[in-house]
């Protein structure tokens, strides 16, 4: 399960393809999480965790709706129809049981542990499932710590058993809005950023970088894959580079040069291209 320990590392490491509707939905979920009550306890003193008790004790959870256990010192569990979070030591675990779920049963879940948190899941490409690409965050604390995975890890996502994870620090201070990679419906764009050669995504064993867009098209046709194209400009000192803000497919030509490849969503694939060849790859810096 991978974890960031670092305030500074909470900030979007991966820029989404549409960064102003994330930043606008970021900060109404923010906004709101003040406002947000939580679920009262139904009742008070020490309970056993859902997730231990019987399966009829469990059946009936899910008719009578959300459940929140714990002691005297505070909530150590909540389960509603999307997720679960319990306490494991010095953090709260969350499994997500719906990922197309109303996001809003996500933040009431966190609210009830006393987190004021918010989790929105996003299309994402096969490898990017259960990660976290991007963060927002106010009032927390170098001590606060935040992390998305799978569980069991290394597990398929899809498969029986294989589930999205959230972790949150015990005692996390501030509000936060966390962005997971989820599986992707058929025909959804994915709103991560991943490279298309590795293991498990369309280019698999495919090294496209440096080659010509005619040599690239010939390997994407093969495989039945849909191309666009993102035309970029490397930077003077081949220390990056900028972007067309549109797809601009009429003015790529044969001879231009593919610097990288990545899943736009199931069956296609997104060609960052420019004109003239550099001495260094602008996007991976190689």
């Amino acid at each position: 399960m991978n974890e960031m320990t670092e305030l500074e590392h909470f900030r979007s490491a991966v820029p989404s393809p549409t960064p102003d509707a994330l930043t606008a939905q970021e900060t109404r979920l923010l906004n709101a999480l003040a406002t947000v009550p939580a679920p009262r306890p139904r009742s008070r003193g020490r309970f056993v965790f859902a997730g231990l008790v019987a399966t009829a004790a469990l059946a009936a959870a899910v008719v009578l709706g959300p459940m929140l256990v714990g002691q005297d010192s505070g909530p150590t569990a909540y389960a509603n129809s999307a997720i679960d979070i319990e306490l494991r030591g010095d953090e709260y675990v969350a499994t997500i049981k719906d990922p197309f779920a109303d996001h809003a049963l996500y933040t009431e879940a966190f609210q009830a542990m006393g987190l004021n948190v918010a989790l929105d899941l996003r299309p994402a490409s096969p490898t990017k499932v259960g990660q976290i690409f991007r963060l927002g965050f106010d009032g927390t604390t170098r001590e606060d710590r935040i992390g998305g995975g799978l569980e069991p890890e290394g597990c398929t996502p899809g498969r029986p058993g294989c589930a999205l994870t959230v972790t949150v620090s015990k005692g996390f201070s501030g509000k936060g809005v966390i962005y997971l990679g989820r599986q992707a419906k058929p025909g959804e764009a994915y709103q991560n950023n991943a490279d298309a050669r590795r293991k498990g995504e369309s280019l698999e064993g495919y090294d496209p970088n440096g080659r010509t867009v005619a040599e690239v098209l010939a390997e994407t046709s093969r495989r039945g894959l849909e191309v666009t194209f993102q035309i970029i400009e490397p930077s003077p000192d081949g220390n990056g580079f900028s972007a067309s803000p549109q797809a601009q497919s009429a003015k790529v030509g044969d001879h231009w040069i593919v610097w990288a490849a990545e899943p736009s969503r199931q069956g296609a694939v997104r060609l960052l291209v420019s004109e003239k060849r550099v001495a260094k790859n602008p996007v991976y810096g190689d």
